[in-house]
């Protein structure tokens, strides 16, 4: 009967049978991992009620007391939301009912417009920190790699041999690419960061609300500051950390990208923990984790594009459209964290061959950069300097030579001025060359972990701080 349902006073006729499983079934799954978020929303939200004397303290203290043991449940597993229901809220307001009537008053100067973007912001802020976590996870890894295997390397453009470098050069580079997406998701968080409580449906309220009070309870920086905007920008919030999730995906996948085309020259070898074999062809050894990797990726841009694709046209206020941005978001989150776990116990455990690596080098001509350079610097214009070093290449290659057999005697009478074999070698050896490129080290530690720290440290004293406000009013 409509009459059952909170909201059922507008309603002659009851739902049809299959309404709510069409609009909750599926959503009932997720708001399952928000249900704890949602609880303790609600304890904050009680507690302003109180403050402000909307409620008595005998009506909120048996709220709380009603909010604290769902709120036990919720943490061992045994709140389950039932779709019936409609959604979280509605769950925890059914249930805190059952328990006393005075939940009947919870739900005072408050919608579940702003109770989702609340609990929203709570399950991001904490899926940042994650994140991040998964991202040094990943700049760990690389750094261990390098310590490992500090020796040249080749580098690459349009995948041809370019020039000498080396692994920890690499690796230098895809740890800043880390250090980016840190700093993507710590930008987000302080914009994540701001409670909506206080918005209501869309226009606020006329209630004497504290949304400061309840900001301070929940850890928040502050209150949001217009509740139309608030409401509307549900799902904006959702696809910004999937962009930035993507880019995360892409850097990992070009990573992937890398092991397997170099793994193929034999350049690496890849763990035997991490790969897989073939159920006809007994030599192989397949980089299946990586594979997916890259396949993963390209999700995480499907999920970017369902949630940006959705808040697109929508007109101002809340529209129930905005309820798919939620799965896109949970399952961006989880794919993510799982992509950064694996790719970061591979990367410890590849090997190189040295002995391959060096081949590669050489019969790439991978000097010949620095072989034009120490040209240019003995007077010779860089453009002519770049033609000879073109022409000797081409010369090599005929004669099944590398750079590093050149005589100085040759090249001086070649280019017209003197070079002795000392300078010569250096600049056609792999190893010398490659010292520039061991000059880039990987930072002790990133900037951004002290960050997280205080991110989590600020959540646990806001946290500390809710629950003795709730002690305060339950005795």
């Amino acid at each position: 009967m409509a009459g059952k349902k909170l909201w059922g006073g507008r309603f002659e006729k009851s739902q049809a049978d299959e309404l709510f499983d069409f609009l909750s079934s599926e959503d009932a799954a997720l708001d399952q991992k928000l249900a704890v978020y949602d609880i303790e929303g609600s304890l904050a939200h009680v507690c302003m009620l109180s403050k402000q004397k909307i409620l008595g303290k005998e009506e909120a203290a048996e709220i709380l007391s009603a909010l604290l043991a769902l709120h036990k449940k919720a943490e061992d597993g045994k709140f389950i939301v039932d779709p019936k229901l409609e959604d979280v809220h509605m769950n925890v307001e059914t249930a805190v009912t059952a328990i006393t009537e005075y939940g009947k008053k919870m739900h005072t100067a408050r919608s579940r417009n702003d109770q989702v973007s609340l609990d929203t912001r709570f399950y991001m802020r904490d899926a940042i920190n994650e994140l991040s976590e998964g991202l040094l996870s990943l700049q760990a890894s690389l750094s261990q790699l390098a310590a490992k295997n500090d020796c040249v390397f080749p580098s690459y453009t349009h995948f041809q041999v370019a020039q000498p470098a080396s692994v920890s050069f690499w690796a230098h580079a895809h740890w800043q690419e880390f250090e980016r997406d840190m700093q993507r998701l710590s930008e987000l968080y302080s914009r994540v960061n701001h409670n909506p409580l206080g918005s209501g449906a869309v226009a606020g309220t006329t209630w004497n609300i504290d949304r400061e009070y309840t900001s301070k309870l929940l850890g928040f920086s502050g209150a949001t500051a217009n509740p139309m905007d608030t409401v509307s920008s549900r799902g904006e919030m959702e696809a910004e950390l999937l962009s930035h999730l993507v880019l995360a995906l892409v850097h990992c996948s070009k990573i992937a990208e890398d092991i397997i085309l170099l793994s193929n020259k034999r350049l690496i070898v890849l763990p035997d923990e991490y790969s897989t074999g073939s159920s006809m062809m007994p030599q192989k050894k397949n980089p299946d984790p990586l594979e997916l990797i890259r396949g993963k990726a390209s999700r995480m841009l499907g999920l970017y594009v369902m949630a940006a694709s959705t808040i697109k046209g929508l007109p101002t206020g809340y529209q129930k459209d905005t309820q798919e941005t939620k799965f896109s978001m949970m399952h961006g989150v989880d794919t993510a964290l799982s992509v950064f776990s694996i790719l970061s116990k591979i990367l410890p455990l590849l090997k190189f061959n040295k002995a391959n690596i060096e081949i590669e080098l050489e019969e790439g001509y991978a000097c010949a950069t620095e072989f034009a350079d120490l040209l240019a610097k003995k007077g010779v214009p860089f453009r002519k300097a770049h033609e000879i070093s073109g022409a000797t290449v081409k010369d090599c290659i005929a004669k099944k030579k590398y750079l590093s057999t050149l005589k100085a005697g040759d090249v001086s009478k070649l280019a017209g001025v003197s070079i002795s074999q000392g300078e010569l070698d250096d600049a056609t050896s792999v190893d010398k060359t490659a010292r520039f490129s061991k000059q880039y080290k990987i930072p002790v530690s990133s900037a951004h972990a002290a960050a997280l720290s205080q991110r989590k440290k600020s959540l646990e004293a806001a946290h500390t701080l809710l629950l003795k406000d709730v002690k305060a009013i339950t005795g």
